[in-house]
């Protein structure tokens, strides 16, 4: 089956379009004679269903409202979260859906060694289960002290939230507000995962808005996180803090000066390299995104990836990415969803429409 097969399988439709000056494709599909690399698998979900693909054939289509996907650890197995609440799990390699699932009743889940994922289960419990023996769970109770930096007067302290997590390292956070505020304060903690003992990571200065994920490093040893400082109106403008866990506190990470209002709409760790997507707009027209741009940490600077179009870019092979572009219809503060391209040195594929989240193996 051709790429362009799959492709009108799994999505209904399906656009190859050649670089001007292209010759032909150096990628090799079933029954051809020449060699290609090594498949990567990836995957993405829309509303409606989660794939499993490669930049050549699907692999397989599940379909069912998933908030969550991602790859296992060990990258031999995609777990899948629905709105009910539910993980399921898919194998990497011929796409079957297992039998079993797990009711974790969370909203995230996040992979931490093999094929065993955690979540966060309010007041204060981590807990653990592999994909494979769902039963029985692993349960840490987690107390978080009081915050290092003071609560001010007639603040409240929100309940404690799970921002990452690996098989060796928690990230947590409280949000301080008073009663009834739109804005807030973080406080981060950290905890390790298998005794839960905490140590207090300080507040997160210059934003005033809940952060409310983490990308920690394939290392362990770093992270980044976005935060919005808004200006109580219709503009904010984005944040990036990083920080070693070894460290006291965050720091603040300076991003490319842009001409309006901006906000980061994803954090991640391309490769171990540090990846942002900003989303901006005018103050006169807070529902009207005028650019997605993406950028990669290259030393003390940022580089530019993709165009003015770009949600997600990330990379494949070193000759090709896949890239989740913006459709017109998007509004800011709002799950945002384009068209998944796969981008070669001679060609540009639209590979799905409509895709929400897009996620790589582990390295």
């Amino acid at each position: 089956m051709s790429a362009i097969v799959w492709l009108l399988f799994a999505t209904g439709c399906a656009v190859r379009l050649p670089l001007p000056g292209a010759g032909r494709s150096g990628v090799a599909l079933r029954g051809s004679v020449a060699v290609g690399p090594p498949e990567r698998p990836f995957v993405f979900r829309s509303a409606s269903e989660i794939v499993l693909a490669t930049r050549d054939r699907m692999i397989a289509r599940h379909p069912g409202h998933y908030t969550d996907a991602g790859f296992t650890r060990d990258n031999s197995h995609v777990y899948a979260l629905d709105a009910t609440g539910t993980v399921r799990a898919v194998e990497a390699r011929g796409g079957t859906m297992l039998p079993g699932s797990i009711d974790c009743r969370c909203d995230r889940v996040f992979p931490l060694h093999d094929t065993t994922v955690g979540w966060w289960r309010p007041p204060g419990d981590f807990v653990q289960a592999d994909l494979h023996e769902p039963n029985p769970a692993v349960r840490v109770t987690i107390s978080l002290p009081p915050p290092e930096d003071p609560v001010a007067p007639g603040n409240l302290l929100g309940v404690a939230r799970l921002l990452a997590a690996d098989d060796r390292t928690l990230v947590l956070a409280e949000t301080e507000s008073p009663p009834g505020a739109s804005w807030g304060l973080t406080h981060l903690f950290s905890a390790e995962t298998d005794t839960g003992a905490v140590r207090p990571l300080g507040r997160i200065d210059g934003v005033n808005t809940a952060v409310d994920r983490v990308a920690l490093h394939p290392s362990g040893r770093e992270l980044a996180m976005p935060g919005y400082q808004r200006d109580g109106k219709t503009c904010g403008t984005a944040r990036l803090l990083w920080m070693e866990l070894s460290a006291a506190r965050p720091e603040r990470l300076d991003l490319p000066p842009d001409a309006g209002c901006s906000i980061l709409i994803d954090v991640r760790w391309d490769a171990g390299v540090l990846t942002v997507a900003e989303l901006q707009w005018q103050p006169g027209t807070p529902d009207r995104p005028t650019a997605g741009v993406v950028w990669s940490r290259r030393g003390a600077g940022w580089e530019r990836r993709g165009g003015d179009d770009v949600l997600r870019h990330l990379t494949l092979t070193p000759s090709a990415t896949v890239q989740l572009r913006r459709g017109d219809h998007d509004r800011v503060h709002t799950e945002h969803t384009g068209e998944l391209v796969l981008a070669t040195d001679d060609e540009v594929r639209v590979l799905a429409h409509d895709v929400l989240e897009v996620r790589l193996p582990y390295p």
